[in-house]
């Protein structure tokens, strides 16, 4: 591997300079963060918040060439007929260190919810045939991986027969791992299904079961209790006529034999093989859905690239703000990754993406679904000495007293994973302050921070910016300067009826008129307000747009939907309105809505501050009162409407806004109207 690649991958997450984005829409905010999980393995997210809304892509890169990856299935261990959430899978399998390193889990096959529980597709483990393809050919595909990891992606028949090698005969079966309805068919359970055999009782009291050990029968039990199904073979179980169809063509000491798609079409090689929904791509083209699932939804899928690379993919979907993709987006999305081939795992709510057991996709309902099978993606390395780290962050940009998640990954020589303890671990900061609990960095100052990680003679570091919060202003005073200009805020001055109003009204457009040279109005439905004003003023209701006052940018946006991005063209607008020359930027906010995307209001924070490192920057919006914070130098200013201004003292709440301006010199008061 390129070693300059590796020092660039173990300082931490890194932009990427594009994305793939399958909207036209405006995009607002996008990324890309890649981090190695182990040598050949990589995880990347791929983030962009459009005014279409958000998509959100995981993606786990497997260089199959790598010999000390595998590809392993996991299931319920107390038995699949029984539906296990991918995390207790992957924990479950942990416990046993020969089983290697889970490096990433995606859910896998649909299923039946039925209970028992069954994969409606293929199962093979270790090359143990667990469960048969779906009985619909051509409906369902599968994955399959042959034990040099060579992989395919095709139809697979459900044909399954056994032959007795003895008596030269050969029996269908129905299924193996699914149960058969009333036992009517002849099917196969093994002890990855159930550990004990259902056996006889009244209602099923001629139930035939065959046991078999090493491809060889040891029972014939015919109307009896339950028994072990061996670890290394299987029962077949049949009742009525197929009971009796068991019981008089075999004998006990019979040689068998499976016979099944997966031996006649790969030449008895297949090592892993999971059942899945539509092939979407087919040497580098879309393939024609064969198992529809309509509209833009949470989905999940597998891709192999012209490189042999293995591609596991999920994308958010049926939550507020978040687009998902339908079947043909998948598609291309996957065919603009690289891939060759690829198909559709289960998607909806069993959408689920493990990575170093944190699950790094967005569930619907914040729950993971309970499912029957997963596929994962294993180091099986040898561990040796400690040679380098890499650490990451979940965000870095925030405020003063927030917590920050530090996630730390160490390698041997080989880049192989090594499991170190985060207690461990060595944490500072420099360039602000801060305390750690264990891998939670709070910081206790505002500015631009380097968080480092130590462990032996190797450090990473993480740039982190910090925002302090204030509501104590020093532009805010009694009494404003004569230099300069003042403008006016006023929130919605309410449409009244009482004679109080009324002179309370035509007061504050005396004071207005007195000491300011210009009106903003925020928001008014009261028309009559600013008749016959005689200072220039701009009422600020409806879409977003923006004035220029003697060399002061004053910008209108509106969130009364709940968000900027869905007004056509706004976050564009308001970034380009950043970029003005000039010193002193008027952000107002016309609706009392805030910003309910919490992706977007960071955002929205974020530019600010980046654009303030230049400009004095003040947000001004609707509130419930008269307040102010200060977030370094971006401040933000709340100013409530008519309706909400006086509620206990008549002369003291009567107020409006009232900013003077001399050049970069910026001051601003409360100005009351009625003293």
């Amino acid at each position: 591997m390129n070693k300059k690649l590796i020092g660039f991958m173990l300082a931490g997450f890194f932009m990427l300079s594009s994305s793939t984005n399958i909207f036209a829409s405006s995009i607002i905010r996008e990324s890309q963060k890649e981090m190695m999980l182990a040598n050949g393995v990589t995880y990347k997210n791929v983030y962009t918040f459009t005014e279409s809304g958000i998509q959100n892509v995981n993606l786990v890169y497997v260089d199959l060439d790598n010999p000390d990856i595998k590809l392993d299935l996991l299931f319920n261990k107390e038995g699949f007929h029984t539906t296990q959430k991918v995390s207790d899978m992957v924990k479950n399998d942990s416990l046993d260190p020969n089983n290697g390193d889970i490096l990433a889990a995606i859910n896998a096959d649909f299923f039946s919810m039925s209970k028992p529980a069954f994969s409606l597709g293929p199962m093979v483990k270790d090359g143990k045939i667990l469960s048969t393809p779906h009985y619909q050919i051509n409906k369902y595909s599968t994955f399959l991986a042959d034990k040099n990891k060579n992989v395919f992606f095709n139809y697979i028949k459900p044909d399954v027969s056994i032959t007795d090698l003895t008596k030269n005969t050969q029996i269908p079966i129905a299924a193996i791992n699914k149960p058969s309805k009333y036992y009517a068919n002849i099917v196969m359970y093994t002890s990855e299904y159930y550990k004990n055999s259902p056996g006889a009782n009244d209602t099923y009291y001629d139930l035939c079961e065959v046991v078999v050990v090493d491809d060889v029968i040891t029972d014939i039990r015919y109307g009896q209790p339950p028994v072990a199904i061996p670890d290394n073979g299987y029962v077949l179980l049949a009742a009525g006529n197929n009971g009796l169809t068991l019981r008089d063509s075999f004998t006990v000491g019979d040689q068998l034999q499976l016979n099944s798609a997966f031996s006649l079409d790969y030449q008895n090689n297949i090592d892993l093989a999971v059942g899945g929904g539509s092939l979407i791509l087919k040497d580098g083209e879309l393939y024609p859905p064969t198992q529809k699932v309509s509209g833009k939804s949470q989905r999940s899928a597998i891709g192999v690239t012209y490189d042999n690379k293995l591609i596991l993919f999920t994308t958010d979907g049926r939550l507020p703000n978040v687009i998902g993709m339908k079947e043909e987006d998948v598609a291309n999305y996957m065919k603009s990754l690289g891939c060759k081939d690829a198909m559709l795992f289960d998607g909806g709510g069993s959408t689920e993406l493990i990575v170093n057991d944190k699950i790094v996709n967005n569930l619907v309902g914040g729950a993971e679904r309970r499912i029957v099978d997963s596929l994962a993606i294993k180091s099986m390395a040898q561990k040796d000495e400690f040679s380098s780290i890499q650490a990451f962050i979940d965000n870095d940009f925030g405020y003063v007293n927030d917590k920050f998640k530090l996630t730390v990954n160490t390698f041997d020589s080989d880049l192989d994973p090594l499991n170190i303890p985060i207690e461990n671990m060595n944490f500072s900061v420099s360039g602000i302050e801060g305390t750690f609990n264990k891998n939670i960095f709070t910081p206790t100052s505002a500015g631009e921070g380097i968080i480092h990680v130590e462990y032996g003679n190797k450090d990473a570091s993480i740039p982190v910016s910090i925002v302090g919060k204030s509501n104590t202003d020093p532009n805010l005073v009694d009494e404003l300067g004569d230099k300069g200009i003042n403008i006016a805020f006023l929130s919605d001055m309410n449409k009244t009826n009482t004679l109080l109003d009324n002179l309370i009204h035509a007061q504050y457009k005396e004071d207005i008129e007195k000491n300011a040279d210009n009106l903003f109005l925020l928001s008014n439905s009261n028309t009559g307000f600013d008749q016959n004003l005689n200072k220039p003023h701009y009422n600020f209701n409806g879409s977003y747009s923006s004035q220029v006052v003697d060399n002061n940018l004053i910008v209108n946006l509106n969130s009364s939907n709940g968000g900027f991005f869905k007004s056509a063209g706004q976050w564009d607008f308001f970034r380009n309105s950043l970029n003005t020359t000039l010193d002193n930027v008027f952000i107002v906010l016309n609706s009392k809505e805030s910003l309910k995307v919490k992706d977007e209001a960071s955002e929205f924070k974020r530019s600010l501050h980046e654009a303030s490192k230049n400009k004095n920057i003040y947000v001004i919006y609707r509130g419930n009162d008269f307040n102010q914070t200060v977030e370094n130098n971006v401040r933000f200013i709340s100013i409530p409407d008519y309706k909400d201004v006086y509620k206990d003292n008549l002369l003291n709440d009567c107020r409006y806004l009232l900013i003077n301006i001399d050049g970069t010199d910026i001051k601003y008061t409360y100005k009351k109207v009625l003293l």
